[in-house]
């Protein structure tokens, strides 16, 4: 357990990313003015990095910088023309952790085998977070909300979860399925167990967009590798529909009416609502198209562009229409660079995994069709884990062997 590369490497970094996924309750329990364990905790992580960037006396790829340093830059000067630099600066801080956990994975992750155990590493990372839904399900009043009960986990929201699982999920089905490598038939075996969990846990989330990423990643490797999981994926989509509760959120999607034939006493749905803030925002958007208006800083001038009775204010639940907002069509370009760069080292290693591949092709592209509804970017603890895992792909050397663990 402890003479991989990575505790070797940084025993500090192997615990905080085995715990992370179940650190939440603690860090928000630590919250004083919006500060806390967690901010602590960040810093950490890229103190770290910097020194294991010392220790090698700074001769690192260029990847370390074309991949992210676009973004990274951009998002600096975004951060001089916030009205509130200091919220700014701190929000920004989570992307430099993003950027540090996909470069960090250089350091340890160096082939096949080291892969394999990021690989495991991550989905036992699992283990506490179910435990926590164990106990959710013995006392469900904790986790009802406005929509009902849904299981948090050990995060602070269920979305949070609910990508979380997604990444579970897919690792395992990548365990399954991919011929770069074998493991264990007993590790198999505990993957489907865990990947089951991990299905019926998404369920009961009710997190609406991380069920569609999980139906792309599906569907990505159905049209790439076997066809036939389409039928699997189509005839288990309707199975699911046969629950209410489900029923109910994808309902909810096309219930109320447009803002054009909005009757008095009617309320928009989350969709609708949510296309209003988007267009509304578009004036202010056209005020500052290259650098935006500072780094997240769309809740703060919400209120101006779209008035409302209350005092707080609104995220974008859209990605890409946030970091416009914030960062400019600069921030947003240097954004899909990042993708970019990523899709085509994964499509170099399509040629020698093929089944594996598809898998964390549509992994990819499954985060960035959420992106249209979430704030992606915003969700820290799952995204250690998600550009962890890139980093890993990306910059692992292929090798021509093949072992069991």
């Amino acid at each position: 357990m402890f003479k991989n590369r990575l505790f070797l490497h940084s025993p500090a970094l192997f615990f905080i990313l085995f715990f992370r996924a179940s650190l939440d309750p603690v860090l928000e329990f630590t919250k004083i003015g919006g500060i806390g364990l967690g901010a602590l905790l960040n810093l950490l992580v890229v103190v770290l990095f910097f020194i294991c960037c010392k220790n090698n006396k700074f001769a690192l790829p260029k990847s370390f910088l074309y991949v992210w340093g676009a973004f990274i830059c951009i998002g600096m000067a975004s951060i001089i023309v916030s009205p509130d630099k200091v919220q700014s600066l701190r929000s920004f801080f989570s992307i430099l952790t993003y950027w540090a956990m996909f470069c960090f994975v250089y350091f340890f992750v160096k082939d096949d085998h080291d892969l394999k155990f990021f690989l495991r590493f991550t989905i036992y990372s699992s283990i506490v977070p179910f435990i926590f839904v164990f106990f959710e399900l013995l006392f469900p009043e904790g986790s009802t909300t406005r929509n009902g009960f849904r299981l948090f986990g050990s995060f602070s929201h269920p979305n949070i979860f609910a990508f979380y699982l997604v990444l579970i999920t897919t690792l395992c089905f990548f365990c399954i399925k991919t011929r770069l490598f074998i493991f264990s038939k007993q590790f198999i075996r505990r993957v489907k167990i865990i990947l089951f969990i991990s299905l019926i846990c998404l369920v009961m989330t009710k997190t609406r967009s991380a069920w569609l990423a999980l139906i792309i990643m599906f569907s990505v490797y159905a049209l790439l590798i076997e066809r036939r999981y389409l039928l699997y994926l189509f005839l288990s989509l309707l199975m699911l529909l046969l629950i209410p509760e489900v029923q109910d959120r994808v309902l909810d999607i096309f219930s109320g009416s447009g803002v054009d034939s909005l009757d008095v006493g009617e309320s928009l749905n989350s969709y609708e609502w949510r296309k209003v803030v988007w267009f509304a925002s578009w004036d202010y958007i056209a005020e500052r198209p290259f650098l935006g208006h500072g780094y997240d800083t769309f809740s703060y001038y919400f209120l101006d562009f779209f008035p409302l009775e209350e005092s707080k204010g609104f995220d974008a639940h859209n990605a890409y229409v946030q970091i416009t907002f914030d960062m400019g069509f600069l921030g947003l370009f240097a954004y899909l660079l990042i993708f970019t760069f990523i899709m085509k080292r994964l499509l170099i290693q399509f040629k020698k995994d093929k089944k594996g591949t598809s898998i964390i092709i549509g992994l990819v592209i499954s985060y960035l069709v959420a992106g249209y509804s979430d704030n992606m970017l915003f969700y820290l603890s799952y995204n250690w884990y998600f550009w962890g895992l890139l980093g890993g792909f990306f910059f692992k050397k292929n090798s021509c062997k093949r072992a069991v663990i």
